[in-house]
């Protein structure tokens, strides 16, 4: 009779219960199950005459600007009569006309608060930004939306330019942890991207992940359109700030392409996570530099919380028998 030999990890070996390891797979196994649900609502939602699915569109209200109107952004409340006059915001803005006339009026857009914001906030850019209004509470609420990131056309010389970056605050190794965990298990199973962005709770200073609504496959992570109005309704109450936009490049090299560079144009964090066939994965972090116009490196070591080689070395071992020559 031989006894049967069932196979094991270092851990259950040992009898012990790693809390890393139990997060990274609750996480996991919940990023699974959200895109699944995703998948199957797609699949059976009703669709417009355009093919575009009508079941889950937000409630969009038309934006306006009124007196009392509060800018909602960065943990402020910010009156909107910070940046625009009474009479400005009950007439309009003054449009200049060809001919030598009177000027006409046109009411406020939100292109022209946002301009404002921009100088208080300066990643707050064109076309990577946009105002959405609500109107039950009579907010404006500014969101940087991510857009869609791809493999294609990687672009090499572009890791080259770096810049000194200190930060008082680092984000937590665990949230990279986490990505890499959910990143590695959609690329073995769908062969996909996959896009997260990374927040900071203001009065909780705790930072967070979010996965937006979105649809990936091999080369493209394809942020929802209402994204903004999304994100707007879920996150109104909360006091926070948009640190890191972070996607994968599943097993492909962590090189910026093209796409990445055309969307990735604000002065925030942006991560790609590649080579997730790897043991330990590839992984650049990179901002935007407005005034050059160019996207600047960081040191990763210098964003993120120092992985496992300081907070977890025990130094028990003897290396009296080294010689450093």
């Amino acid at each position: 009779m031989t006894n049967k030999v069932e196979q094991t990890d270092i851990f259950s070996m040992f009898d012990i219960e790693d809390e890393a390891v139990v997060k990274m797979e609750a996480a996991k196994a919940a990023a699974l199950k959200q895109h699944e649900q995703r998948m199957a609502k797609s699949n059976s939602k009703p669709s417009d005459s355009d093919g575009k699915s009508n079941a889950t569109a937000p409630k969009k209200d038309p934006f306006k600007v009124l007196i009392d109107t509060i800018v909602r952004y960065a943990g402020m409340d910010l009156p909107v009569t910070n940046y625009f006059s009474i009479e400005e915001i009950e007439n309009g803005l003054p449009v200049k006309s060809k001919k030598e006339e009177e000027p006409g009026f046109k009411p406020i857009s939100d292109n022209d608060l946002r301009k404002k914001l921009e100088d208080d906030y300066p990643e707050l850019v064109a076309n990577f930004t946009q105002l959405v209004y609500i109107e039950k509470k009579n907010i404006i609420v500014p969101i940087l939306s991510a857009k869609k990131k791809g493999l294609a056309n990687c672009i090499e010389a572009s890791a080259k330019a770096e810049v000194s970056f200190t930060s008082k605050k680092k984000i937590p190794f665990y949230l990279l942890a986490d990505f890499i965990v959910i990143a590695k298990e959609f690329s073995e199973k769908f062969g996909s991207e996959v896009h997260a962005d990374i927040y900071f709770d203001l009065d909780t200073q705790i930072f967070f992940m979010d996965f937006p609504t979105q649809t990936v496959n091999t080369f493209l992570c394809k942020i929802d359109e209402d994204i903004a109005w999304i994100n707007a309704e879920k996150f109104c109450d909360k006091r926070y700030t948009k640190v890191m936009e972070i996607h994968s490049h599943h097993i492909m090299p962590a090189i910026p392409s093209s796409t990445d560079d055309l969307n990735e144009r604000a002065p925030i964090l942006y991560a790609i996570v590649g080579r997730l066939d790897k043991f330990f994965p590839d992984i650049i972090v990179r901002t935007f530099d407005k005034e050059a116009q160019k996207h600047r490196h960081i040191n990763p070591l210098k964003v993120f919380d120092n992985p496992v080689f300081e907070t977890f070395a025990t130094y028990l071992h003897d290396t009296s028998s080294v010689e450093v020559e």
